[in-house]
């Protein structure tokens, strides 16, 4: 369409400066308002000049035109901001400027000539319904078409004047944002909680003058309704109008401070709240504060958070809070609560290791972006300020706390503290239901760390505390193998010590909840076997009891142990000295020892002796629980043979099998005359200095023979033979009369607590106090306790620590898979076993320990037409490249059947072999340990209860453990024969195992059972356990 109109000498200009294309998309752009004059001034008949903005394609161009009439000659100029205009070629923005100027110019004609004004181009022009609010499109002005543009429109000012839009200024000033209460508003009256909601309204300062008469247009302008100018929004400003229009007009204040705060840092604005200006509110710190209370739920307790001023007063609480709240919290918007749970781990998390691995986390959550908002000043803000209308006060949320209060939540409780929350806005104050005994398992340890922060925790309305003891002791007159003291205790620590469960880390008490630290514990568990069987009560004063003790000397450490713990007046400076000394084992005296072993003694075993001598010469005994091979009967017969002329009377008590070992050790070490006391012909030989005996004639003669004699040292080796409470042997053993006793064990607990304390009772009478009382008020927590009370009467090392030049001993499990035969044969027992497992509770246990016998003995060997044994097939191909390559190797079985077919196998091979089992006298087995030691014996078959004492089979460089057990100090026994002082080869153990059995089972139930002996024995050691079986270990067996 071509652009023609002659009467207008404007309109013939148009048609000389522009192509007709251009005129075309010119008149369009008129036609659709999109072009907004914004200065135009004089006249076609000599010059004008004339700028507006063109809108196109969401993009405002600011264009521009100027014309001069020179003596006849016409000059048209161009300007445009769009990438088309070029000074050689005009754009059809300047086009439609033309032909908009055009059109008042024939308005002008149409007056009668009179000059047109640009502020009245238009007789009206839109307004808004009120000032210093966000207007996201021009559409929404009140007057707008639909399709008009901020630039297209016409403005009817302050003063009723009427403009179009003008070009931009460059940003001045600062923008003004008031917080304001919804409600002052008509048309917010209606929204529900309008009463607790904020809205904003923004004003402009430029210098000293504020005008509120402003409007933001979209993230491009601010207008100004009293001057009509308009200025471009800085960018940070645009940023800010960006988040405006995804967020509710009215909201929570907290949440329209977070969004406008950043103004003032950067200095383009600043906040008002109801007028007032934000550094005028009183600026405080809030204080946290917790509480335990009941719970509606059975088995829960509620644990509550709330916050307060200095003063005491309730504080609403901060939005960052609502992160960990499910039930009217942003939580509540994940899709599920497991989402919401692992959010919050996360989180915490990140909180710790300043990460943000809590993000991939977000995406299933509704309120995902208000919370990564709010998380991220978190993360990087020191402190969060937040309004109170109420107190009409800013209060600061130190994040850094924030944060160290949710990881000591999470730490203390874990994941099933944050499963069911809620936030009760009224009350001010976030509920967390928690199962009863995790919150009180845990409450210690959140204190703990709340305790730096100066956070309380209150329980029943009474603020947690910890208890600070004042319990001590009064030391009486002294007797040589006594200790005569008064326990004195108060009300407030007796009420404790009542209360108190020893394996919790809480107590209720009449004054509230009492938190308890790990010594604490272990001082209540003295305390309450003082004041509850071994104190005898006396006159107590107002406020105190009074407890008489009279302990025996061999408790000075324990004693020692309670002043460790807080507990004074038992010991004189000289005693504690002295259990110092030996509890350190430094300074130590050296005592003189003979000469024939200053060249055979190691260094760690003349401490040994000087470590029985020190507790011999006060008096008090001594277990000696070396590893096997160290060399314990060596270091016993130094201490004998310093103290010939002191001891006169020595009584070692053994099992059989070693009772000539001890023999042809005292010969080869000593000049202590001996006999031994054994047989149908046994007659006491009260002359010998020392009397070696067995185990079963201690049982038979303890109260005859053995029990007469009073002996100066008595000697219990391999004890763990008495480990047993209750057994005929240990009640024997107490019948025999001693100045000084020895118990010498590898293992010296194999079972539990109780088979440790009735060992070192053996060794130390008296070191319990009274053993049943022990007995009845001992747990497994008790261990480390134990182990520091008897600490001094107990030496262990273990190979690894003194012996660094013993070879090297590489353990192996080989993995084998049963023959379709033997898994076919196993699988069917271990489904009728399993069906087993569902008999009354009585027959069960016998039924399914005879059937696993019979399980462990499937994986071994199988009868059906022919003998089946994947692992003998296993053991005869690596004995004949052993045999043949020169090695000397022992094979060990649980079985005495078993080692029967191996040994047919290996007489068919033609190999030589020598063999121990429980049927050889103590005469057979010296012979057929020489044979495999001294001789041409390459193979030895070994049963583990006849080869676990006094064998010495360094020959060796293979072992064989065909057959494995939850018991691994059975196996290490086993091992010990060989990886001892003596052995020059490197040895190689090899543990073949069935896979998918029972016996890969065995294997994870020993490392589940090691832990007993670790915590008895020494830090370092955790190389031997034993446990008793019970039904959990038999499921596990079974699964």
């Amino acid at each position: 369409m071509e652009y023609t109109n002659n009467n207008s000498p404007v309109q013939a200009l148009i048609q000389r400066s522009f192509e007709a294309a251009t005129v075309f998309l010119a008149q369009k752009m008129v036609e659709q308002g999109r072009v907004s004059l914004s200065f135009m001034k004089g006249s076609f008949e000599t010059y004008f000049i004339v700028s507006g903005i063109v809108a196109e394609n969401n993009t405002n161009y600011e264009s521009k035109i100027s014309f001069k009439r020179v003596e006849g000659v016409e000059k048209l100029t161009t300007q445009c901001t769009c990438k088309l205009w070029s000074p050689e070629k005009a754009c059809h923005h300047t086009a439609s400027l033309l032909i908009k100027f055009s059109d008042l110019q024939d308005k002008q004609e149409q007056t009668g000539g009179q000059p047109i004004s640009l502020s009245l181009m238009a007789q009206e022009g839109v307004h808004v319904e009120r000032y210093g609010t966000l207007m996201k499109a021009a559409p929404s002005i009140p007057g707008a078409k639909m399709n008009s543009t901020f630039s297209s429109l016409q403005y009817t000012l302050t003063n009723r004047k009427v403009v179009n839009f003008p070009a931009p200024s460059k940003w001045k000033g600062k923008l003004l944002v008031n917080l304001i209460r919804a409600s002052e508003f008509e048309e917010y009256r209606d929204v529900l909680y309008v009463d607790e909601k904020f809205t904003y309204q923004f004003s402009w300062v430029d210098g000293d003058n504020t005008v509120k008469e402003v409007s933001i247009f979209d993230v491009l302008y601010l207008f100004n309704w009293k001057t009509g100018e308009a200025f471009d929004l800085p960018n940070d400003l645009r940023e800010l109008v960006s988040k405006l229009k995804l967020t509710d007009v009215i909201g929570d204040v907290q949440d329209l401070i977070r969004l406008f705060l950043p103004l003032r840092d950067k200095g383009t604005g600043d906040i008002l709240i109801e007028g007032e200006a934000w550094e005028s509110f009183p600026v405080e710190d809030m204080e946290y504060r917790f509480s335990i209370n009941p719970s509606p739920r059975k088995s829960f307790l509620n644990l509550e958070l709330e916050l307060f001023t200095a003063d005491q007063k309730l504080v609403p609480m901060p939005s960052p809070f609502l992160l960990f709240v499910s039930e009217q919290g942003w939580a509540g918007s994940f899709r599920t609560k497991n989402d919401a749970i692992l959010f919050f781990k996360t989180l915490i998390e990140d909180f710790d290791r300043e990460t943000f691995f809590h993000k991939k986390y977000l995406h299933t959550a509704s309120k995902k972006n208000l919370m990564s908002e709010w998380i991220s000043l978190i993360m990087k803000d020191d402190e969060l300020p937040f309004f109170d209308p109420a107190f009409k006060k800013i209060f600061m949320l130190n994040t850094k706390t924030f944060r160290k209060v949710f990881l000591a939540f999470l730490d203390s409780f874990g994941e099933i503290g944050f499963k069911t929350s809620f936030y009760f806005k009224e009350d001010r104050k976030i509920v967390f239901q928690i199962p009863k005994n995790n919150l009180l398992e845990g409450v210690a340890n959140f204190y703990q760390q709340l305790t730096p922060l100066k956070i309380p925790i209150f329980y029943d309305q009474q603020q947690i505390r910890t208890w600070k003891s004042s319990i001590r002791f009064e030391r009486n007159k002294e007797k040589l193998d006594w200790f005569q003291l008064d326990l004195i205790v108060n009300d407030d620590d007796l009420d404790v010590i009542k209360n108190a469960e020893i394996t919790d880390n809480f107590l209720l008490s009449s004054k509230g909840l009492v938190l308890l630290s790990d010594e604490q514990k272990d001082l209540l568990r003295f305390m309450k076997r003082y004041t509850k069987f071994e104190g005898e009560k006396k006159e107590s004063s107002k406020g105190l009891s009074r407890f008489g003790l009279f302990l025996q000397r061999s408790r000075i450490f324990e004693l020692f142990e309670l002043k460790r713990l807080g507990i004074e007046g038992a010991l004189t400076e000289e005693e504690e000295k002295f259990c110092e000394k030996i509890m350190t084992m430094q300074d130590m005296p050296q005592y003189d020892v003979h000469p024939r072993f200053v060249d055979i003694a190691r260094p760690y075993q003349l401490g040994g002796y000087n470590w029985l001598r020190f507790l011999y010469e006060h008096k008090f005994g001594a277990c000696l629980a070396d590893d096997m091979g160290l060399g314990k009967t060596l270091q016993t017969i130094m201490l004998l043979q310093t103290l010939k002329e002191k001891a006169k009377k020595i009584l070692i008590i053994c099992p059989v099998s070693i009772l000539y070992n001890w023999k042809n050790e005292l010969e080869k070490f000593s000049d202590l005359t001996y006999s031994i006391y054994y047989g149908d012909e046994r007659e006491f030989n009260t002359g010998a200095q020392v009397v070696l005996t067995s185990y079963g004639l201690m049982k038979k003669e303890s109260f005859s023979t053995l029990g007469q004699e009073e002996f100066d040292i008595l000697i219990f080796d391999e004890v763990q033979h008495l480990k047993n409470i209750r057994s005929l042997g240990a009640n024997a053993a107490r019948q025999l009369k001693a100045k000084f006793r020895i118990c010498l064990t590898g293992t010296p607990v194999e079972n539990d607590l109780s088979e440790f304390y009735n060992i070192m009772d053996l060794c130390v009478p008296g070191v319990w106090g009274d053993l049943g009382v022990v007995k009845s008020t001992s747990k497994n927590k008790n261990r480390l306790l134990a182990r520091r009370t008897v600490k001094p009467f107990i030496l262990r090392r273990t190979k690894d620590q003194v012996l660094k030049e013993l070879p090297e001993k590489i353990e192996n499990h080989v993995f084998l898979d049963f023959s379709p035969e033997e898994r076919e044969v196993y699988q069917q027992k271990l489904n009728a076993v399993r069906s087993n497992m569902i008999a009354p509770g009585a027959k069960r246990y016998g039924e399914v320990l005879k059937s696993l016998l019979e399980m462990r003995q499937l994986c071994l060997w199988q009868k059906q037409a022919s003998l089946n044994s994947t692992k003998i097939d296993f053991l005869m191909e690596n004995l004949e490249q052993l045999v043949t390559e020169g090695h000397k190797t022992l094979v060990f079985s649980q079985f005495t059947t078993y080692l029967d077919m191996i040994e047919n196998k290996i007489k068919v091979a033609g190999w030589k072999m020598a063999r121990i089992d429980g049927s050889q006298s103590i005469k057979k087995r010296g012979e057929q340990v020489e044979l495999f030691q001294n001789g041409d014996a390459q193979i030895f078959l070994i049963s583990l209860k006849a080869g676990g004492f006094g064998l010495n089979l360094t020959a060796a460089s293979y072992i064989f453990l065909m057959d494995p057990w939850w018991n691994p100090a059975v196996e290490r026994q086993a091992i010990d024969r060989a990886h001892r002082i003596g052995q020059e080869n490197k040895l190689t153990v090899y543990r073949p195992i069935i896979k998918e059995s029972v016996e890969e089972k065995v294997l994870i139930l020993q490392q589940s059972k090691r832990e007993l002996f670790r915590d008895l024995m020494a830090e370092d050691d955790d190389e031997y356990f034993s446990g008793k079986l019970n039904m959990e270990d038999f499921q596990h067996l079974l699964s």
